[in-house]
């Protein structure tokens, strides 16, 4: 074994960990590989909470769209939501 490395074990509520199992492994995920992805995403972004990593990502990947929309003010936007 590397000797950066650190070996976890917790316990856990079994029918706790079998939902979450059930719900990763239908996006083809491990537990094991999940925990970490979520680990990795704290660091890199200094927030546990999923939703707002998730958020963060998705502004991300919108700002990497050359066809998005983009409005110079908040009244544009509302003018927009307006004509439909």
């Amino acid at each position: 074994m590397k000797s950066n490395t650190v070996t976890c074990s917790f316990v856990m509520d079994r029918d706790v960990y079998n939902t979450y199992k059930s719900i990763i492994a239908g996006y083809g995920q491990s537990v094991k590989s999940n925990i970490i992805e979520h680990m990795q995403n704290v660091i890199n972004y200094g927030i546990p909470n999923a939703e707002t990593i998730a958020a963060i990502k998705e502004v991300e990947e919108l700002e990497k769209d050359p066809n998005k929309k983009v409005y110079n003010s908040f009244d544009e936007l509302l003018e927009e939501l307006d004509d439909e």
